[in-house]
């Protein structure tokens, strides 16, 4: 791989490390449209070509969830038992979705391009409604069936759109569970790591068709590509945790919609192009 390469994945890593430790998204909003930039430029395509994305966006998602949550519980917020009550019923859904993807020939590009916007779409306009909406006081709803459900929504929406379920979690943690932003976020960011595990082996034991390189690999986890940004991540999180916590929560609601909103716009222009 050359240097060049490296460097710009280095520097991406940065910026989806602190992005995870900002906004609790575990940084798939970047790791997702740059292991998409990566594979296709190695020359994967088709159905090969979202299996690559989706197994080495997770890889480093989990990096920088890791890293994220260590930074949020030397500040004081690890919720463990609300984490852990997320966290199996996503484990469950999600490795079930990701081993029919990893499996079988079924989910495309194109499928693929439509279910991220719909689900970034999703959740920029319950962002939007909830901020137009005035502000109440709620007692934090903690209920089982609640965080088993969020679960397994997360789960699903995870291994679909390769965005580590910060995106699906975080708003139903804001509008059912009335966690301010921040408690959401970390709660997030502590839940995925835990999630993405069965997701991983997944695509560690399936057998690739093609091969971008000749490099260390395991099924479609490269961790050629992927040891860079997660340099890149270990620079990045600390100063995203570091920011999250002095930010006000309206600020840090301002920057996910924007990031939603640019993502949007990028897919949609492929697919539009895809079906032209």
């Amino acid at each position: 791989m050359e240097l060049e390469f490296i460097l710009i994945l280095l520097a991406l890593g940065v910026l989806g490390g602190f992005l995870s430790g900002l906004l609790g998204v575990g940084g798939g909003i970047i790791f997702v449209p740059v292991f998409d930039f990566v594979f296709r430029k190695l020359g994967i395509q088709g159905e090969e070509l979202v299996r690559w994305i989706l197994a080495n966006s997770f890889l480093a998602i989990m990096f920088s969830g890791m890293l994220s949550t260590i930074q949020h519980r030397k500040r004081g917020f690890f919720e463990f038992s609300t984490m852990l009550s997320i966290a199996i019923p996503a484990m469950i859904s999600g490795s079930l979705v990701s081993n029919l993807i990893a499996h079988f020939e079924w989910y495309s590009d194109s499928l693929f391009k439509l279910i991220f916007i719909s689900v970034l779409g999703f959740t920029l306009w319950r962002s939007i409604v909830k901020n137009r909406k005035e502000k109440q006081h709620h007692e934090v709803n903690r209920s089982m069936s609640l965080h088993i459900f969020i679960g397994v929504i997360t789960g699903i929406v995870s291994a679909l759109s390769g965005l580590g379920g910060g995106v699906a979690m975080i708003p139903m943690l804001t509008l059912l569970a009335h966690r301010e932003i921040k408690e959401a976020s970390a709660i997030s960011i502590g839940v995925i790591p835990m999630m993405l595990i069965p997701f991983l082996v997944s695509y560690a034991i399936a057998e690739p068709v093609q091969f971008p390189h000749s490099g260390l690999a395991s099924g479609y986890l490269s961790f050629t590509s992927v040891l860079p940004v997660a340099a890149g991540i270990a620079l990045g999180a600390p100063f995203g945790v570091r920011s999250a916590h002095r930010m006000a929560n309206h600020r840090l609601q301002t920057i996910f919609a924007i990031l939603l909103l640019i993502l949007m716009l990028r897919y949609g222009v492929e697919l539009l192009l895809d079906t032209l």
